[in-house]
C-alpha cells in the first residue's frame, strides 16, 4: 500500500466509481491505479480501452464522430 496524498486533477477512482475532487486524500494501488484512501482493498476491474475513431483517431465516449 503506498503512502496517501492529496489528488491535484480531478477524476473518477475505479474501485468505487465515485468522483474523485481535487484535494481528496488518494493512493495507488499496486496496479498503478490511484484510488480513494478509504475504498479500502477494493479490487479494481480492468475496464477495456474504447475504440479508436477511425475517422478523426480519436476515442469517444458514446455516439459516432461529429467531425
Amino acid at each position: 500500500m503506498s503512502a496517501t496524498f492529496p489528488a491535484r486533477y480531478p477524476g473518477r477512482c475505479p474501485a468505487c466509481d465515485e468522483r474523485v475532487h481535487e484535494g481528496d486524500l488518494i493512493r495507488f494501488t499496486e496496479g498503478g491505479y490511484t484510488v480513494h484512501d478509504d475504498c479500502g482493498s477494493v479490487d479494481v476491474k480492468e475496464r477495456p480501452d474504447p475504440p479508436v475513431c477511425t475517422v478523426c483517431w480519436l476515442t469517444h465516449p458514446e455516439g459516432v464522430c461529429d467531425r
